[in-house]
């Protein structure tokens, strides 16, 4: 029985891969893991490219509100109008999950993330009252959970095999 360099010949362990030949796996080499199809980088880079575009785009809602409520009024209509362009990022990066294939909380989070994107509409057109306020704590949520799927599907947006490192392998995240 070789190990696990032998049995890939030419693609020795190093880096990320040394070719890209069709229906090829490639291992991560430094962090040891074990070989992963092509298709599922692909996918989870994808999922952390979401994650992290997802992360820039609530930070940009943010300035949006800003330059509305301390700037101009007429520069809300910007924060509500770009609201549009990625409240179903999250359904993506769920139904990515089983392509990946991404298990346990980084498959999960993203329904939690459309439900409190969902929430982001329910406090402001249907929430009357001090009540409404709740929209800007749902919004500090948002921050919060995109800040952690877009640091735990890092390591894939910068090519290694695992992300979360010892805290995804020991959860069951990353299998693949």
């Amino acid at each position: 029985m070789g190990s696990s360099n032998e049995k890939q010949g030419k693609n020795k362990a190093i880096g990320i891969g040394s070719e890209s030949k069709p229906g090829r796996k490639f291992s991560s080499g430094a962090t040891g893991g074990a070989p992963v199809s092509i298709r599922t980088r692909t996918v989870r880079w994808i999922y952390g490219l979401l994650a992290a575009g997802y992360l820039v785009c609530i930070v940009l809602q943010v300035f949006f509100a800003g330059l509305g409520i301390l700037v101009d009024p007429d520069d809300l209509r910007l924060h509500r109008v770009f609201a549009n362009v990625f409240e179903f990022v999250p359904v993506v990066m769920f139904l990515l999950s089983f392509a990946g294939p991404i298990r346990g909380s980084l498959r999960w989070w993203p329904l939690a993330l459309f439900a409190l994107t969902a929430m982001q509409h329910i406090t402001i057109q249907n929430v009357t009252g001090s009540l409404r306020a709740l929209h800007a704590v749902d919004a500090l949520l948002l921050f919060g959970l995109s800040v952690h799927l877009t640091r735990r599907s890092w390591p894939w947006l910068l090519g290694t095999n695992r992300a979360g490192k010892t805290s995804a392998s020991e959860s069951g995240d990353m299998k693949g």
